[in-house]
């Protein structure tokens, strides 16, 4: 259990930080307005804390006490007890609901904040508190660790009025999270025997790889083990939890270089995953045995790629800088001929040569007309542009290419791509993780094609946890990079830049992926100015410089 630290030096300590951070004594709770996907009724703390406080929540209605529960990043997700006394009355008063921040980086020194800042217990006494609003508070905050993994899920907050007596709510305080914690014990091995049990079930009399994925278990059979040694555990953990952002029961994950893994997932109630793996190279018209396909739009962009080949009207492909826009809009294009005009030229040319340029290959052109990075025109081309894709007049066929960011900006470019047949984004190099493996080999192949290289699986996953701003154009500067150096062989970690030899034993997850690109972002939006990229981002710009580190972002 925390021990309490010296309550003076940890109030000094923590006011510092509070003005450091820029919260002020007039602060309130942030509240988000919608609450209702914010906590998923079976996480971990609420399941244990629920079970928990609801046995005592009767027997607090009658006290000037409230008890407030917070996950590990302070926002508050349950409160209990004193609804229709003083101190519950003047809880909901300040905002201390369900989903408020209580993180020291937005309301300063107060029991929740502190608490997981440093991960003691702490005692905050009236006046103590930073923000004016909770001076009327004597307050005891805990943080709560889980027993078996040591890791901090959360923090509960003993809330009285300031006359209460200390010692009473830190004993309390202790008392309750002890339970709390007894309880998250338990329900890990509840949910890891249910898993075991769900696990059994669906390998029992099949021919197929299964696999249970907990967050400290795996369990496999037979064949399924032979599949899992060539399977990068945070790669397919990475993999699973991208797919349950976007809902989605189906995944695939690249193993042996040039082979893919076709992974259905069944969500378990109770935690974890069962997955069932599908070797597709036993597919010999899915995955050709041998060398690598070249195909830098990938499995998925590909296929949709070849969908519209062949087909009439005209495609808009869209997709940041560096995803390798021109080579596809040249694949949506076949079996046609295409006729490419950059509208990068029109800074050179000038607008009235590249304008009569651009009309007489409308004339002219029987096969695709490839019109690349249409985000760069002024409004007045992209006039006569949008008037040539909606009346698909020209007899060729009509290919545009175009920055995705630009398309948020910019309603006239919106207006012309909206206008094309068909539509395909192209994903940036960050999401593409599963097919990392495939795609650097076959790059690798494309640049030295008369050597043989292979890459370990420490190497793939080294470039695979990169950011990629530049995306295809960058991955190939950096390979070509590696690969003048080695005349053939076996890349190895060893092999790269040191940037990308950094945590391998900590791949980014789907939120910490979404998070460093939204801070990319910002970041370069800011010209690097960390103030207004904190402002835009709605974080201190303490909780800026530390994302910046732990995600490994160098500005």
């Amino acid at each position: 259990m925390p021990q309490v630290t010296s309550r003076r030096s940890e109030v000094d300590f923590a006011w510092k930080r509070s003005q450091l951070c820029g919260v002020t004594h007039d602060s309130l709770p942030e509240n988000l307005t919608d609450t209702t996907n914010l906590f998923p009724a079976k996480t971990a703390l609420l399941r244990a804390a629920g079970a928990t406080l609801s046995a005592v929540g009767d027997e607090l209605a009658g006290l000037d006490l409230s008890l407030l529960v917070a996950d590990r990043s302070g926002l508050l997700v349950q409160t209990v007890g004193g609804a229709q006394s003083r101190i519950g009355a003047q809880v909901e008063q300040r905002g201390l609901i369900a989903g408020a921040d209580l993180s020291e980086e937005k309301l300063g020194f107060n029991g929740i904040g502190t608490a997981l800042e440093t991960g003691r217990g702490i005692t905050v006494d009236g006046d103590e508190h930073f923000v004016e609003a909770f001076r009327d508070f004597s307050c005891f905050g805990i943080p709560i660790i889980h027993p078996g993994s040591k890791r901090l899920e959360g923090a509960l907050n003993v809330t009285a009025p300031t006359e209460s007596t200390t010692s009473l709510l830190e004993g309390f305080g202790r008392t309750m999270v002890h339970q709390i914690e007894q309880q998250l014990l338990q329900n890990t091995y509840h949910d890891e025997y249910s898993l075991m049990s769900e696990f059994l079930q669906a390998s029992r009399g099949t021919d197929q790889a299964v696999c249970a994925i907990g967050d400290e278990t795996v369990m496999s059979n037979q064949k399924a083990e032979g599949l899992l040694e060539h399977i990068d555990y945070g790669v397919l953990r990475s993999t699973i939890a991208e797919a349950r952002l976007a809902r989605s029961s189906q995944a695939s994950i690249a193993v042996a270089s040039d082979r893919l893994v076709a992974v259905d997932i069944r969500y378990i109630r109770s935690g974890g995953e069962i997955l069932t793996l599908h070797p597709l190279w036993q597919k010999k018209a899915t995955i050709p045995r041998g060398r690598p396909r070249a195909n830098m739009a990938g499995e998925v962009w590909g296929g949709r790629l070849k969908a519209v080949q062949g087909r009439s009207g005209s495609v808009a492909v869209v997709g940041e800088p560096g995803t390798g826009r021109t080579s596809a809009a040249r694949e949506a294009s076949r079996p046609l001929e295409p006729t490419l005009i950059d509208c990068v030229d029109l800074q050179t040319a000038g607008a009235q040569v590249w304008s009569k340029r651009l009309q007489k290959a409308v004339g002219a052109t029987t096969g695709a007309l490839i019109i690349d990075n249409i985000d760069l025109l002024p409004t007045a081309q992209l006039s006569f542009l949008r008037q040539l894709v909606s009346d698909d007049a020209s007899s060729a066929r009509i290919v545009i290419t175009a920055d995705s960011h630009a398309q948020g900006a910019d309603g006239r470019l919106r207006s012309v791509l909206s206008m094309a047949d068909q539509y395909v984004e192209l994903p940036p190099l960050r999401e593409r993780v599963a097919e990392f493996p495939i795609l650097i080999e076959a790059m690798a192949q494309k640049i030295a094609s008369k050597k043989r290289f292979t890459f370990s699986a420490t190497a793939s996953q080294g470039l695979a946890r990169a950011h990629w701003p530049g995306n295809l154009v960058q991955l190939r500067k950096v390979l070509m990079q590696v690969l003048a150096e080695r005349a053939s062989g076996q890349i190895t970690l060893s092999d790269l830049p040191e940037i990308y030899r950094r945590d391998q034993n900590q791949p980014l997850f789907g939120l910490d992926r979404a998070e460093r690109a939204a801070i990319v972002e910002a970041m370069a939006a800011a010209e690097g100015n960390k103030n207004q990229a904190a402002r835009a981002l709605g974080m201190s710009r303490t909780t800026l410089y530390r994302r910046l580190r732990s995600l490994k972002i160098e500005y």
